[in-house]
Order: C-alpha cells, then structure tokens, then sequence
C-alpha cells in the first residue's frame, strides 16, 4: 500500500501551519482518514469516496487561500509600512 494521499495531505497541512486555526481540526481530521481510504484502496478507491476526498481538498485549498489573503504574513506588512513610510517621507 502507498500512502501518497497521506503524505500529500500532510505535507499541504504543513504548509498551512501558521495559516489553519484549531477550527479547522475537524477538516485535518476528515481529510486525513478520507487520504488514508484512498490510499487503502489503491487505484480502486470508490466514487463515492473520491468525491468526497475532492471536495475535502477543495475546503482545505480553500481555507488556506482565505485566510492567506485576509491575513498577509509579517513579509508583506512590513513591506506595505515601509512603502507608506517612504511616500509620506517623500511628500
């Protein structure tokens, strides 16, 4: 059995890590048993199962981009300031 779902899942839970909340626990938790089922199954998983594996991924790239968006990382605040920074020096 290879467990390429399972790693796939872990390491995008990774990349999120500063990004995903404790609310998003029960999502971790779906997608990571659901990634484990389809490894499981192989090249034979159901299509009951890999639908409901899609559309876990689409949550969780979903909540990644969000909270991504709504919440720029320290990098692009400190640029935004020392942007404004500049301009209200040059005025």
């Amino acid at each position: 059995m290879t467990s390429r779902h399972t790693e796939a899942v872990k390491a995008a839970v990774k990349a999120g890590e500063g990004i995903l909340s404790p609310a998003h626990q029960p999502l971790i938790i779906l997608i990571t048993e659901l990634a484990e089922q389809m490894d499981a199954a192989g090249g034979e998983s159901s299509t009951r199962l890999s639908a409901a594996y899609l559309s876990a991924l689409k949550d969780l790239t979903r909540a990644l981009a969000s909270k991504a968006t709504v919440n720029p990382g320290v990098d692009e605040i400190d640029e935004l300031k020392a942007k404004r920074r500049r301009r209200v020096q040059g005025a």
